[in-house]
């Protein structure tokens, strides 16, 4: 465990360093100085409080990849995650839910953060279908495998794996899940949700199966072996979009200082990323059996979450980020519990 903690002593430092930074340029002890402060603090745990069952399962398949891949994970794809997932991303989503240009929908995120803000919750019921399909489809993929062999609750993992012996049964039950979801809404916006639904669940199949197929007999040298690495850290950052976009949306309900969201947003990535790394180069999965599970049912919960949000939100209704970090943490520290006392027997 000392080990353990001397490893994420440095992401520590570098969020430590980060809030020093925000406080000194915001005026120190002023109100404002306090306030931002305060506000970035808040950010770093929301993000890292929604993405911790993320490192776990992202640790997983950071197992299969090479040092540089590693190292491009935790470089260049940290900030992939943090300006091409945090900003770019939702500007995007802000152009094409708003009917403007990229140019509009920036200038309004740097001088108009109201409206921005407006425009992204126009488009968060899209993003809602994609994050949750997304993330129900990692879970599905999880348990429906027929050749799983360790289950944590066994009652059900045991059927869900049986399950897994009917091809393609995940792809039914989100597709199903999502007509489901799309049933009710108005008909303009059940168009979108479906399609929106649909890129999420064909991008999860889509770059798990190449990774899969990559990984396979001669791809573990030379050119497939990359081609491998490149599939995967392409599943590493979609499943990273995934969380970040509903803790995104989150964090103009705290602020809409967009400078102060990239910057605790990007703490708490920075942080989950060294966690990541941590987790795999320690071989942290293969000594604490149940971490895995937990997090796939907390990225289930969480898919499942985001897709009741669609409703809630033609109500004008939120799912607090509280809630779905909350249950996250909930379970995972249930699962680690679980595989300490399991060492502890064996």
């Amino acid at each position: 465990m000392a080990r353990l903690l001397r490893c994420v002593r440095f992401p520590l430092l570098c969020c430590a360093l980060g809030l020093v930074a925000v406080f000194v340029s915001h005026g120190g002890l002023s109100p404002a100085g306090l306030e931002a402060t305060w506000i970035v603090l808040v950010l770093l745990a929301l993000e890292i409080s929604l993405s911790f069952d993320n490192a776990v399962v992202n640790a997983r398949v950071l197992e299969q990849l090479t040092p540089g891949h590693q190292r491009f994970f935790l470089s260049w794809g940290l900030v992939i995650s943090v300006f091409g997932v945090r900003f770019l991303g939702p500007l995007l989503l802000v152009s094409l839910a708003g009917g403007i240009g990229l140019g509009e929908a920036l200038d309004a995120a740097l001088h108009h953060p109201a409206k921005y803000h407006a425009l992204l919750e126009l488009g968060e019921p899209r993003i809602l279908a994609f994050g949750g399909i997304f993330l129900v489809m990692v879970f599905l993929r999880y348990f429906l495998d027929e050749a799983k062999t360790l289950h944590w609750v066994v009652v059900l993992e045991t059927r869900l794996s049986r399950a897994g012996r009917v091809p393609s049964l995940e792809v039914a039950l989100a597709l199903i899940l999502l007509m489901g979801v799309a049933f009710g809404l108005p008909g303009s916006l059940r168009g979108d949700v479906l399609f929106a639904g649909l890129i999420g669940l064909v991008l999860q199949i889509l770059t798990t199966s190449l990774a899969e197929f990559f990984a396979g007999g001669e791809a573990k040298v030379g050119r497939m072996a990359a081609q491998s690495g490149f599939a995967s850290l392409i599943y590493l950052e979609l499943l990273d979009a995934s969380f970040s976009l509903d803790g995104t949306i989150g964090a103009f309900a705290i602020t809409t200082n967009l400078a102060l969201i990239l910057t605790g947003l990007g703490l708490g990535a920075f942080f989950i990323r060294s966690l990541t790394v941590m987790l795999c180069r320690e071989k942290v999965l293969d000594q604490l059996i149940y971490l895995e599970h937990g997090a796939h049912y907390a990225i289930g919960a969480l898919g499942l979450l985001m897709l009741v949000g669609i409703h809630l939100h033609q109500n004008h209704l939120d799912v607090p980020e509280w809630c779905a970090g909350l249950i996250g943490i909930g379970l995972l520290a249930i699962a680690f519990w679980d595989s300490m006392r399991h060492r502890k027997i064996t």
